[in-house]
């Protein structure tokens, strides 16, 4: 009994002194901050799931990637913290998709909807960027119908960037919309906010938390190079971190439901399901509002490595988009698959699945050069 009183004192004195230390320590540096750069532009949205704060000049942090990040009245990635109107006295545009099309990782003018947006606005056309990472179908529809029929903006045509994650992210959402999932959503929000409190008020709480997360991307960084080395027979011990990456922006396993049998059984064709139903619900509310609607598909790293079968994607949302009369823009053409790792390494972030800046550039020129000939 002796002893368990002591190690409860023991432990109390302890992280009361950790508690003082670590209070009085942020006054100087804040060290939670440093290792968790604050993110709070990103906000979840009682409409349509999750978005980004209103009016914010901020920093942004993707990876290794550190960028300007601007929204506008609407949330919307942009130049400035520009009010938008709620009509618009010129052509109105607006691109929706996922974290390729918010361009994550670049400042707005570096990324393909920035630099369509700076052509654009020289041919007295208007664009918005509604893109937000991890967004997919049902939530585009979602924000769209919020931003018709709430917030009464006007505009004249959508562009729909559709992500090859878009198809499994349609099931995680048709998931997280039943009353259990969201009930365990709330339990994971709660135990969340509380291990922050924790890590930001006790130094020994933080130290634990980042040696931990080292330890892992350790055991990760092993992992992925022990599966590298097999895929390109190279030795463990000789394989260069450029081929390490390149493995890496290859296999990601949300993308490879074009081409592998079990993930299409697991979420493709259940995802891509999804997918139609709600672009057909978000067909519907544009042309109730005379809102021309346009889809555009283009590939990851995977899709160009490994060739994947077109039908389950390219051709389904070809004929999709024949079947419903809206214009359909397949970027998957426009990458030289004779010339698989030269193109992947120019256009994309090393160890990444997202345009770099040549890819932003690359992908703003063939839209440009597709849409005047549509248009």
């Amino acid at each position: 009994m002796k002893k368990i009183k002591m190690i409860i004192i023991f432990c109390c004195s302890f992280f009361l002194i950790d508690y003082l230390f670590t209070f009085f320590l942020q006054k100087k540096i804040n060290f939670y901050e440093i290792n968790y750069p604050s993110l709070d532009h990103r906000v979840s949205n009682q409409y349509f799931h999750h978005s980004f704060a209103q009016n914010v000049n901020t920093k942004d942090i993707w990876g290794s990637y550190e960028y300007e990040f601007i929204t506008n009245s609407l949330g919307f990635k942009d130049k400035s913290n520009r009010k938008i109107s709620k009509k618009s006295n010129i052509k109105r545009i607006i691109f929706i998709g996922d974290s390729f099309t918010e361009g994550i990782g670049y400042k707005y003018e570096d990324t393909f909807v920035g630099l369509i947006d700076n052509k654009f606005e020289n041919m007295q056309k208007e664009v918005l960027n509604a893109g937000v990472a991890s967004q997919s179908p049902i939530l585009y529809y979602l924000k769209i119908k919020y931003l018709i029929e709430k917030m009464k903006i006007d505009f004249d045509e959508l562009i729909v960037f559709l992500d090859i994650s878009d198809i499994p992210d349609e099931v995680y959402y048709k998931n997280s919309y039943d009353n259990t999932v969201k009930k365990n959503n709330n339990y994971y929000e709660l135990e969340k906010k509380i291990g922050v409190f924790l890590s930001r008020s006790f130094s020994s709480i933080l130290l634990y938390n980042l040696v931990g997360e080292y330890l892992h991307q350790l055991k990760e960084y092993i992992q992925l190079r022990l599966n590298a080395s097999k895929e390109f027979q190279i030795s463990f011990f000789k394989i260069k971190n450029n081929q390490i990456n390149f493995y890496k922006s290859i296999n990601v396993e949300r993308g490879n439901w074009t081409h592998n049998e079990k993930l299409w059984e697991k979420h493709g064709k259940k995802g891509r399901d999804l997918a139609k139903i709600n672009l057909e619900n978000l067909l519907d509310i544009c042309k109730k509002n005379n809102i021309a609607m346009s889809l555009v598909i283009y590939p990851w790293p995977n899709q160009i490595y490994y060739n994947s079968n077109p039908l389950n994607h390219r051709v389904f949302w070809e004929n999709w988009s024949k079947n419903n009369s809206i214009n359909f823009y397949d970027f998957f053409n426009y990458f030289d698959l004779n010339n698989k790792e030269q193109v992947i390494s120019e256009y994309f972030i090393a160890g990444d699945i997202h345009w770099n800046q040549n890819g932003h550039k690359y992908i703003s020129k063939l839209f440009i050069k597709e849409y005047l000939k549509k248009n």
